[in-house]
């Protein structure tokens, strides 16, 4: 399979896990939910399929896709897929959310918690821009940046670019959008990562040797 399709299975057999959040659901049920799926692809029935994608995840799936030449396949990887592992969302705060993952003794924490500002992963970087930029860490921030942007960029280069004039008011607006959409799958290979946050726009990151950089957001 390319990284293509396996992205688009993720995002698949994460979809029903999303509605059911922290509840005591485990692999067998979200095999259950996949393989309904595959029935609803291999039948090329849109309506039963959108009925089992939560909406947020809706605009992230390729449907055309799913139901065109290659059904088939698609029901078959759906139907019988090779692992699933049941992730959900923990909110320790209105803008601190961690993974965790279910286990055979039950859920457990996916990612350090205490780590706020942690650049391991696309979606780390992410959380760490909004959690900084809403705690006025400009040090982070300039972390942050592409390494061509942060040369010459300064802390309070940065506080004056948030806090002050139109261009502040720009970027918390820009920043609170993407807050929203922190849930919602990004597109990443080795190198660069993206995320659709709506109305044509998409975030951009690049990974670089210290960790991920928010590109454009």
């Amino acid at each position: 399979m390319t990284a293509r399709q396996v992205l688009l299975l993720r995002v698949l057999l994460a979809a029903p896990l999303v509605l059911a959040g922290c509840a005591a659901v485990d692999a067998h049920e979200v095999t259950r939910s996949a393989r309904r799926l595959g029935r609803a692809v291999a039948r090329a029935d849109r309506r039963d399929l959108a009925a089992q994608i939560v909406p947020g995840v809706a605009p992230s799936v390729d449907v055309a896709e799913l139901v065109g030449g290659r059904r088939a396949t698609w029901g078959r990887h759906l139907a019988r897929p090779g692992q699933v592992t049941p992730e959900a969302w923990v909110l320790l705060a209105p803008d601190h959310a961690v993974r965790a993952r279910w286990t055979k003794e039950g859920w457990r924490f996916a990612e350090d918690p205490t780590d706020l500002y942690a650049r391991d992963t696309p979606l780390a970087a992410l959380r760490a821009l909004v959690l900084a930029s809403r705690h006025q860490r400009w040090d982070i921030l300039v972390e942050l940046a592409p390494r061509r942007y942060r040369l010459g960029l300064s802390e309070d280069d940065l506080r004056l670019a948030w806090t002050e004039g139109e261009q502040g008011a720009a970027l918390r607006a820009a920043r609170d959008r993407l807050a929203e959409h922190l849930v919602d799958p990004i597109v990443s290979d080795e190198h660069e990562a993206t995320l659709d946050v709506g109305e044509g726009r998409t975030v951009r990151l690049e990974r670089e040797p210290g960790g991920w950089v928010v590109v454009d957001f």
